[in-house]
């Protein structure tokens, strides 16, 4: 695995992303952020789920979109199909669906007043239809919304019409990421982070691998640190308004007695980091893991024998939700679930450490000491989302 050693390597291939800062009145804003709900989360394609929230026909689940003012429902239909639509019962507008994810037998009732839905948003039975002589049901079913899966994931688009659909939208991601094995992965854990910061801000922590030798010194920097060095991304490549980090491996990684237990039973967070890679085997791996960015605001970490996912929503201009979760082979013995608690651990005690940074970070922002960020070559992918959000907010894409 080649590093280049030059500076400026990335602001070269990719001129056309600039150098200048980026003004600070992007992160605190009313404004701005208004403009963001409207002309990127209402526009763009948005990772929801993945389809293991609902495995079978007759599994839904609910997710909470703050950001557009609404709650949506996923089903998974008998045919097979997932379906999206807003969860709201459409006589007197209270949710269908009032738990965050469950089953049906083919049918969901409102629990106010009990109008019948099925698995495709047609109302198929109305409680005392005698007193609604004008409701025709083949017109007042589930509002949908635009809905459409890509390998295990699934999006939904808020548009009334989209501007691409989900393939074209993603682009070149399809074709990077086709070798990348997601099938016989279990859900392994799920963390919701209630932040109190802009999203980007929150992101942005997420798209550089610089800080980990700073802030993450006492954990994730065990698997990256190279010795005399500083920190240089294996790999940042842009396709479109997506894009992909490569973390190179480690000169020498030494796991704790406890990491080290816990490797003899699976593979842990800290050694997939440190792993040096075979690029002829499937997938080809950027570094010793890849991070890949989906704009807006979903992340997909590939790693050896695991995979795990962000989704950042925002839902003020300084309020953010993040959740994590973490998806691994199935446990067969006790031995794996201890590497799997471990391995979890390894993962959310540098989150923790992020989190408190991030609101920091946002709280000296709105200060006005300040009025730009600025930005090195190795925090081209920082770079990339901003000018990205910005394009949208101005009305260019």
């Amino acid at each position: 695995m080649n590093v280049e050693p030059d500076s400026l390597r990335f602001s070269r291939r990719y001129p056309e992303e600039g150098g200048d800062p980026v003004p600070i009145e992007r992160y605190t804003s009313e404004e701005y952020f208004a403009r963001e709900k409207d002309r990127v989360f209402r526009r763009k394609w948005l990772n929801i789920g993945n389809r293991l929230d609902a495995p079978n026909p007759g599994d839904y689940f609910v997710v909470e979109l703050p950001v557009a003012n609404t709650s949506l429902l996923v089903i998974h239909g008998k045919d097979g199909e997932y379906r999206a639509f807003h969860n709201m019962c459409s006589h007197r507008g209270a949710p269908l669906a009032w738990d965050e994810k469950g089953s049906c037998r083919g049918y969901m009732a409102c629990r106010f007043h009990g109008w019948v839905y099925d698995t495709k948003g047609n109302l198929v039975q109305v409680s005392d239809s005698e007193n609604f002589p004008s409701v025709e049901k083949a017109e007042n079913g589930l509002t949908p919304v635009n809905c459409d899966v890509w390998r295990e994931f699934i999006f939904v688009n808020l548009a009334e019409e989209p501007e691409q659909s989900l393939h074209d939208f993603l682009g070149p991601v399809v074709d990077e990421i086709a070798a990348y094995d997601f099938s016989g992965f279990t859900p392994a854990f799920h963390y919701r982070i209630d932040e109190n910061v802009n999203w980007k801000t929150l992101q942005e922590a997420q798209l550089e691998g610089w800080h980990l030798p700073y802030l993450h010194e006492k954990t994730l920097a065990r698997a990256v640190k190279l010795e005399g060095k500083q920190f240089r991304h294996s790999a940042i490549e842009l396709h479109g308004p997506h894009g992909v980090l490569g973390s190179p491996p480690p000169d020498a990684f030494e796991p704790s007695p406890a990491a080290l237990l816990a490797s003899q039973f699976g593979t842990g967070t800290m050694q997939a980091f440190a792993k040096q890679r075979d690029p002829t085997e499937g997938y080809d791996f950027r570094g010793s893991f890849d991070f890949w960015h989906i704009f807006p605001n979903f992340f997909v970490g590939l790693l050896d024998g695991l995979y795990f996912t962000f989704n950042i929503w925002p839902v003020s201009v300084d309020r953010s939700i993040w959740e994590i979760k973490g998806y691994y082979p199935p446990i067969k013995n006790a031995g794996e679930l201890f590497a799997r608690e471990y391995s979890k651990v390894g993962l959310r005690d540098p989150m923790m450490e992020d989190c408190y940074t991030h609101e920091l970070i946002s709280k000296m922002l709105k200060s006005g000491a300040k009025s730009v960020l600025h930005l090195q070559d190795e925090e081209m992918m920082v770079r990339h989302l901003s000018n990205g959000v910005d394009r949208c907010v101005q009305g260019i894409e």
